[in-house]
């Protein structure tokens, strides 16, 4: 009896109601007295939630204050054509339904491993590509979560003020840019963005501190995967030039000599 009750409410019944119909299906025609005892409905509940029923056409009452259910194939059919009709409708809604823009989430972010697992977090979230400047420090930490992202199909540019794997086409040693950059801040600065969708920028002291920011931001995003991508374009582009003929030409440029001597 109790999982025919259930599932009377599930089709829209209260519990009175489907107690109520059930005790009419197995004495009908009966009264409300006898209603009430058959499906344990107090007496001050029992001639409301009949008229309720009678309402929704679930039951009829006779001209002796008796009343009849509703027969199970005609409520089925019933139930199904209300059903079926609300779930159109409602299915209908749905696909109307405006998609609301991103929602832009910003996180801080402290302590060391903290900072680590945040980064190696946006790695293994990245779906096509990666743009990263690390140290060597971190970048022994989550160097396995970007290799993993590779043999996925990701592609990732990999700045590493450090020692690269050779051959690697798409890993720049910024070990020159990084000293000037650490003394500048007195931090190690670490970028990781991934499929121009999230970006975790840290700074990592040689005392242990560690603090950064993670965020969904576009144009933070941006601007944090241009300055990563200037740093190599910068990089390769002296390195082509060499260092005598870089500086020669910074010194003829009132720009260039202010850029680079005001670090």
């Amino acid at each position: 009896m109790n999982d025919i009750i259930l599932k009377l409410e599930q089709l829209g019944f209260s519990p009175y109601e489907a107690k109520a119909y059930y005790a009419l299906l197995r004495k009908q025609p009966a009264n409300g007295y006898e209603v009430s005892k058959i499906a344990r409905i107090p007496t001050a509940k029992v001639y409301e939630t009949l008229n309720r029923l009678k309402n929704k056409g679930m039951v009829v009452e006779t001209e002796a204050g008796r009343f009849c259910p509703l027969q199970p194939a005609l409520l089925m059919a019933r139930l199904r054509q209300e059903y079926g009709a609300a779930m159109e409708e409602l299915e209908a809604r749905l696909n109307e339904a405006e998609p609301l823009p991103d929602v832009e989430l910003t996180l801080n972010v402290a302590g060391y491993d903290a900072v680590v697992e945040r980064m190696a977090g946006v790695i293994r979230g990245a779906a096509k590509s990666l743009v990263l400047s690390v140290w060597p420090e971190e970048w022994a930490l989550v160097r396995g979560a970007v290799e993993e992202a590779e043999a996925r199909g990701v592609t990732a540019v990999k700045a590493v003020f450090g020692e690269v794997a050779p051959g690697d086409d798409f890993a720049v040693n910024l070990a020159g840019c990084g000293v000037f950059s650490q003394a500048r801040l007195a931090k190690r600065l670490t970028v990781v963005a991934g499929d121009s969708r999230e970006v975790f920028i840290g700074e990592l002291g040689d005392d242990g501190a560690a603090e950064g920011v993670w965020t969904t931001t576009p144009a933070v995003v941006l601007v944090a995967k241009e300055y990563v991508r200037h740093d190599v374009w910068g990089h390769e582009l002296i390195g082509l030039l060499g260092e005598e003929r870089f500086r020669a030409i910074c010194e003829g440029n009132p720009l260039l000599a202010y850029l680079v001597n005001n670090r």
